[in-house]
């Protein structure tokens, strides 16, 4: 079965997601480029339907073009988003250079570009969503584009089995790399619970030790999401920050280059020691948990 090595969420929550985020930050940027500079004018009224408008066109034209690949196979190369992303937009910012000068790429930058990327998010993450659900699938695509592929959702009595089959390995590495799979567990672990009930054939002992080892993935969970959120906060800053200086928005005594480049290396580096230091932990501790569970009582046959 193929994995998602290079993308661990299935693209349609991801994008929604990421549109979310874009929304925040476009928002940010136009409120103060319309109120602090007094740019909102008609035109840019129109560059942001344009980008809107636009966006939302590649978004739903991308899923028209892979998700019927998708239905027929597993995986699906397609080229033909990046040239229509391509014209849709660089056609339109090259007009508005011609007619209006250099001095309006900002503005259209501000008003067209940021909405784009956010619509054709929303636009494609809904779509994609929309199939996965439908059709019971995560889809997946390459951090580099052009491939995409499709693998099997499945439901929580099928997990909750691959679970005590994993636990049954004792291999605590597992846990950490099903996060990157479509059998991930750690989302499901109140699920697993209620599984876990209905298996009555499962000891009193081992049932307590099962519970220890959800309540671990639970915690851990809890701290994986804050240590993204850090880290998503922090890029977030950053951004404003330096496309904030840019457009003119804050005004420093220093280079704001000599903050955010030392800066972007330390939230990435400690974004990534983070990672590193709650894997281990969270496999020191799995490894301890598993050594006390007795494989024969997890009544896997049934």
């Amino acid at each position: 079965m193929l994995q998602a090595r290079h993308f661990p969420m299935p693209i349609g929550k991801m994008r929604l997601f990421i549109s979310i985020f874009m929304a925040f930050v476009s928002g940010f940027f136009i409120y103060f480029g319309s109120t602090y500079f007094g740019w909102l004018t008609l035109t840019r009224v129109i560059y942001f339907l344009f980008g809107v408008t636009a966006g939302v066109l590649l978004g739903v034209v991308e899923t028209r073009i892979v998700i019927p690949k998708l239905v027929k196979d597993t995986e699906a190369f397609v080229w033909q988003v990046v040239p229509i992303g391509t014209a849709l937009f660089g056609v339109p910012l090259l007009l508005v250079m011609a007619f209006f000068g250099v001095r309006e790429y900002l503005p259209f930058a501000l008003y067209a570009f940021f909405p784009f990327m956010t619509a054709a998010s929303a636009a494609s993450g809904w779509y994609f969503n929309k199939f996965e659900k439908e059709n019971k699938v995560d889809v997946f695509m390459f951090y580099y584009g052009f491939k995409y592929w499709k693998q099997s959702n499945p439901d929580v009595s099928e997990r909750f089995h691959h679970f005590l089959r994993d636990v049954a390995k004792k291999d605590s590495s597992q846990f950490w790399t099903q996060l990157g799979s479509s059998l991930n567990y750690i989302g499901y672990t109140n699920a697993f619970r209620d599984k876990l009930e209905e298996k009555q054939e499962i000891d009193s002992l081992t049932r307590e030790n099962l519970i220890k080892i959800l309540k671990t993935m639970s915690t851990f969970r809890i701290m994986t999401l804050a240590v993204f959120a850090f880290f998503m906060v922090s890029v977030a800053t950053l951004m404003i920050l330096l496309f904030g200086t840019g457009f003119g928005y804050f005004r420093f005594n220093f280079s704001i280059f000599d903050v955010v480049g030392p800066a972007s290396g330390i939230i990435f580096f400690s974004f990534a020691i983070g990672v590193f230091v709650l894997m281990k932990s969270f496999q020191r501790t799995m490894s301890r948990l598993l050594a006390n569970i007795d494989t024969s009582k997890l009544a896997l046959s049934t």
